[in-house]
């Protein structure tokens, strides 16, 4: 199968995509993205084309905008209904590599070129990983009027969970195109190759794990979790010191160094958190007035989470989608308060329980045990064309 990727070049792109290409796709990359991307994968035998930087296409008229400014781009394309740019290098590609398939992925940020390529008769699929974006309802209500005829026009949508896809089907018309639940997941190359002893087989504490880029947004809950005597270990950032000089209990706060791509990819980094009692997921949802884009999607940080084969625990009532999958696989567990999380952590029958199971379950989310499915749907797209 021929595929045009168009969309934005990030860890999962250049995870997924050299996979089909192992799996026997023929895989081309229209990058979306405003920050410029190298010409190829490296590791991989893919090309990738800039849209909006270097090379002879140059920079289009919102080259002011930095990434994510998704709004401003959907509106340009709603207005003027062409980019002749993007239309001429799709054409191109189309012509010149018999292209069977066109596909995109991440949230809302490459629906605005998808808007534009309904001229060809090309099917189109988008993975949604996140949906909606936004997180203030007045901005959710825009991205759903501005997005409503490209998803309604898709060939076919992967949907994070079934939460995203009941979303969708309350919120548009999703009936013309074929629908599919498949969340996130990863090679069998990024999961653990062993097992680490535990860090509170040495202290008799609970050892957390955060894995998010930046802990700064999620200190205040931190400071509680560590006023439980509970230990959590985060990725080290400048912004963090002076913080953490403030807090009372700070000798239970500890930062590693950031993991590069070649870590993840070599299950090092899995490894690394085969260590810890548990991976902490969570946000500032503080800032969050509408939570949908929680509630339906399926993080990156969890996907990560799922390679090192440890209970997972997060707060209750949020990301939805992710408790549903912790729950069936009895791998982790949801608090309803700081009391609660120190309670379980402490509990060493329920977590001995928890980490069983996240290592006998952990295989299960590889992308090879589940690459079949999606394989299939993507062929039941090319059927009906």
């Amino acid at each position: 199968m021929n595929l045009l990727f168009l969309g934005e070049v990030d860890l999962h792109e250049i995870t997924f995509l050299p996979f089909l290409r192992s799996h026997g796709y023929s895989v081309t990359i229209i990058n979306t993205s405003h920050w410029y991307f190298p010409a190829t994968i490296e590791g991989a035998d893919i090309s990738v084309n800039n849209l909006y930087n270097g090379g002879k296409l140059g920079v289009p008229y919102f080259r002011i905008l930095m990434r994510g400014q998704w709004l401003k781009k959907a509106i340009f394309y709603s207005l003027c209904k062409r980019y002749d740019k993007l239309t001429d290098k799709v054409k191109d590609i189309v012509k010149r590599g018999g292209i069977d398939l066109i596909y995109g992925s991440w949230g809302s940020g490459s629906l605005p070129e998808f808007g534009l390529l309904r001229k060809f008769s090309v099917p189109t699929v988008y993975e949604f990983l996140t949906y909606p974006n936004n997180r203030f309802s007045f901005a959710v209500r825009i991205e759903n009027l501005l997005n409503r005829s490209v998803i309604e026009s898709l060939s076919g949508k992967v949907l994070a969970t079934w939460r995203m896809l009941n979303y969708m089907r309350k919120e548009f018309d999703i009936r013309c195109g074929k629908n599919i639940v498949f969340a996130e997941c990863y090679p069998s190359k990024f999961f653990y190759q062993k097992r680490l002893p535990l860090l509170s087989g040495c202290d008799d504490q609970p050892h957390l794990i955060f894995i998010g880029m930046n802990a700064y947004e999620i200190m205040p809950q931190i400071e509680e979790i560590i006023r439980r005597q509970v230990h959590v270990h985060f990725l080290q950032h400048k912004r963090h010191k002076q913080k953490l000089r403030m807090l009372k209990f700070r000798d239970f706060t500890h930062t590693f160094e950031y993991f590069d791509y070649s870590k993840l990819s070599s299950g090092e980094f899995a490894t690394f958190m085969t260590q810890f009692d548990g991976c902490l997921i969570t946000y500032d949802f503080s800032k969050a007035p509408i939570l949908d884009r929680f509630y339906n999607s399926i993080p990156n940080r969890f996907s990560i989470s799922l390679t090192a084969g440890i209970p997972i625990v997060m707060p209750s009532g949020y990301l939805k989608g992710c408790e549903e999958i912790v729950n069936r696989h009895q791998i982790g567990f949801t608090y309803t308060d700081y009391d609660d999380l120190g309670d379980k952590l402490y509990n060493k029958e329920l977590m001995d329980y928890y980490r069983r199971n996240a290592v006998l379950e952990s295989k299960k989310f590889t992308l090879e045990n589940n690459f079949q499915k999606f394989d299939n749907f993507l062929r039941q797209i090319l059927d009906k064309a």
